[in-house]
């Protein structure tokens, strides 16, 4: 795999991917197929951003008075690449009766973080912005008010993958009080080892001590109040970042599951976890 390919969940690669299956599920499915869930656009006008944000949103039949999973896309993705032109989570959900609300918001390449011109490194193709604030203080409340649901702690997931993973793990270890289960599925990380995949987005992410003390999940994780908290981990045997996420489930000890696949870091390898994805993400 070309060095390029490791962060990247591209809208295109997720698309290519996963098109063709749920085509085929959508044009041969048999008459006694599950009932199909809907998915939709909310727009989120962001102040913190200063623009209008999408947040594509699956609903499973039978409404929205079920757990929420919010769902963190890849490095030049989108929200939109989980369903029915990318991975089609969606389709699986159906297809196993998951009582999972899913929100896949847009969030750029941003990490969730908040980060701003004058920390003074170069982005490395990340994006400059106040992401972890419009995240946390717009995009739920506006997720959660079009849901017409007061969701507590319990109600709420957060996961992602490649950098989703990264941005899921920042946003619970910085907010534990606000999600009861996390997953980080091949998650964009670094150890300062050798290994280090893009260390430029790196360097721009963690350019002082006291910012990477800040963003850093590896770092987050061996100060925040686990309590309540259970994660998910998994990663390919070939995934370049294989190391750095046996590092965070060593952080996490006995609050994380970890799992190893077979597969690389990409559209393949993830579809082949959605069941196990979906069954932790609905569990109680």
């Amino acid at each position: 795999m070309e060095r390029r390919c490791f962060l990247l969940a591209t809208a295109a690669c997720l698309a290519g991917c996963g098109g063709g299956n749920a085509s085929v599920q959508q044009t041969v499915a048999p008459v006694s197929a599950a009932p199909a869930g809907t998915v939709d656009t909310l727009a989120v006008a962001s102040r913190a951003l200063g623009r209008t944000m999408n947040v594509a949103l699956y609903l499973p039949p039978g409404g929205a008075r079920h757990p929420i999973l919010y769902l963190f896309h890849g490095f030049g993705g989108n929200g939109a690449a989980f369903f029915d032109a990318g991975l089609a989570i969606n389709r699986e959900a159906d297809r196993l009766g998951t009582p999972l609300v899913i929100a896949a918001p847009d969030y750029d390449n941003g990490f969730g973080v908040n980060t701003t011109p004058a920390q003074g490194t170069s982005s490395a193709g990340g994006t400059i912005g106040l992401y972890e604030d419009y995240l946390m203080t717009e995009m739920l409340p506006a997720v959660e008010s079009r849901l017409g649901v007061t969701a507590t702690r319990a109600d709420r997931r957060i996961g992602g993958v490649s950098m989703g993973g990264f941005a899921a793990l920042h946003l619970a270890l910085r907010h534990p009080e606000m999600f009861s289960r996390v997953g980080a599925h091949s998650a964009a990380l670094w150890d300062g080892s050798s290994a280090d995949q893009f260390t430029g987005q790196r360097d721009w992410l963690y350019p002082t001590p006291a910012l990477r003390a800040q963003r850093d999940p590896l770092l987050l994780a061996q100060h925040a109040d686990l309590r309540g908290l259970r994660f998910y981990l998994d990663v390919g045997d070939r995934d370049p970042l294989r190391k750095q996420d046996e590092a965070m489930q060593a952080v996490l000890g006995a609050a994380s599951e970890f799992h190893v696949g077979s597969g690389g870091h990409d559209a393949q390898f993830w579809r082949s976890r959605l069941e196990d994805w979906l069954s932790f993400y609905s569990a109680a």
